[in-house]
């Protein structure tokens, strides 16, 4: 374990030198989009249709993602351009846009900036059980932990405003994601506590339609089961997570910046959170909330393309609970339980240390730091538990309103012009309750096509 934080610890040494860069590129994300009607009729709108992140067999190599290994783009060292770098030799190496409106567009520039790595983890929700079953009065019993396999995803998670054809893996590692707080104080026992760190693995796949100005994101995750056995209560999460998709849309694009919207919709396909006593010490009992709640996540995002070494990502999301969940015991339905409706925003800046594209393998590095806020927009909903059984307590969110700070840095490996490899780290800036983890780890693989 020391060696995961020891690598979060180095990756999270970029976060303080591009901190304020990152609030500086906010204004020029916003401007972004503000493109003159003279500049955008001549980059061709929409109307070329979508982005083109590899050259097809009859184009020149210049089109590559990574840029024109025949131009001077490709002539970066370790610290940016070399001397041989010109204005003129850039301007004319670029390869002409197509007119045609059935022509993929290129916008070379704008879509190598890598994806944003994200931070995710949805508030947690708390089971507070009381046994009050016989003479066993006095215990009290907290759980901790995200429901639906992790919950919904944010858009911004391993994303950039550009449709894109891709498929791609992402590993999470979150510390100290879920824990357990235990008083079995009929005795005057010091309460047991204890941490669970969680392990989640996605695979998804993107596909554009329409020309590329539209794509279909479908996130499956799947996690570490969260386990619980305590003083005759067992309680787990399952493995499932909840399957996500994105239907995502250009508004307005060019060479150096992109603009998009669309919708997610988060389906409650995750195991449900189950409780139940051991039969040995009590008397059957049985608490089960059933993941059924439909999240609807509509967003805006942008990315741009700012200079020869430096690109920015944002994103703006909502995300509502469309229903809730059930919450059933041995004899039937208790209530039903509202997750919170979540604002969340985020803001990234990054930089290409070195790009040559002439090489077969291991073609550029870029550092990216990023910010990501999360708040509940509601108080929490709580379903309260029959007295006289041993689940006699509340299901709830015990903190009721959050708001989640998280620094994220990170370096992305361009591999080849079609894949990518990053490794990333994320720290939360505030304290407990205002925190779902400790610390987080990252790993993808993302491989267009």
């Amino acid at each position: 374990m020391d060696w995961k934080r020891h690598l979060t610890t180095g990756l999270l040494g970029f976060g303080p030198l591009c901190s304020f860069g990152i609030v500086c590129s906010f204004g020029f994300v916003c401007s972004s989009v503000s493109w003159g009607n003279s500049a955008f009729a001549q980059s061709g709108g929409l109307a070329q249709g979508p982005v083109e992140f590899q050259p097809k067999p009859q184009d020149p190599p210049a089109t590559s993602r990574l840029g024109n290994p025949q131009s001077s783009d490709s002539n970066f060292g370790l610290l940016g351009p070399t001397a041989s770098t010109s204005p003129t030799a850039r301007s004319s190496a670029r390869p002409p846009r197509s007119s045609s409106s059935s022509a993929r567009n290129t916008y070379v520039r704008v879509a190598r900036a890598p994806n944003m790595f994200g931070d995710t983890l949805t508030p947690a929700v708390t089971l507070t059980p009381f046994k009050e079953q016989g003479s066993d009065t006095a215990s009290r019993e907290l759980f901790t932990a995200p429901l639906g396999g992790g919950g919904s995803f944010n858009v911004s998670e391993n994303n950039t405003a550009l449709p894109t054809d891709r498929v791609y893996f992402v590993y999470n590692a979150f510390y100290n994601a879920a824990s357990a707080t235990i008083n079995a104080d009929p005795n005057g026992f010091q309460p047991i506590q204890k941490s669970i760190d969680l392990h989640r693995y996605l695979i998804g796949f993107e596909k554009t339609f329409f020309d590329g100005n539209v794509s279909l994101d479908v996130r499956m995750p799947f996690m570490s089961n969260i386990e619980f056995n305590s003083f005759g209560l067992l309680s787990e999460s399952g493995n499932v997570g909840n399957l996500t998709m994105y239907m995502k849309g250009l508004l307005a694009a060019n060479d150096d910046a992109a603009l998009a919207t669309g919708l997610g919709i988060g389906l409650p396909t995750g195991s449900d959170f189950q409780s139940h006593s051991d039969p040995s010490i009590y008397a059957p009992e049985t608490l089960i909330v059933r993941n059924q709640a439909v999240h609807l996540m509509p967003f805006l995002a942008a990315t741009a393309h700012l200079g020869e070494h430096w690109f920015t990502q944002s994103f703006c999301q909502m995300n509502f609970a469309a229903s809730g969940n059930e919450v059933v015991n041995q004899d039937g339905l208790v209530g039903v339980f509202q997750e919170q409706n979540l604002f969340q925003a985020d803001l990234g800046l990054g930089r290409w240390l070195w790009q040559d594209s002439t090489r077969p393998y291991f073609q550029a590095l870029a550092a990216v730091t990023e910010l990501h806020y999360t708040t509940t927009v509601q108080n929490t909903d709580s379903v309260n538990l029959p007295s006289g059984n041993l689940f006699g307590g509340s299901f709830s969110n015990a903190e009721n309103r959050l708001d989640l700070l998280n620094l994220t840095s990170g370096l992305q490996a361009q591999l080849s012009p079609l894949s990518a490899l990053r490794v990333g780290a994320v720290v939360p800036l505030r304290n407990t309750p205002d925190r779902s983890f400790d610390a987080e780890l990252q790993v993808s693989l993302n491989r267009k096509f």
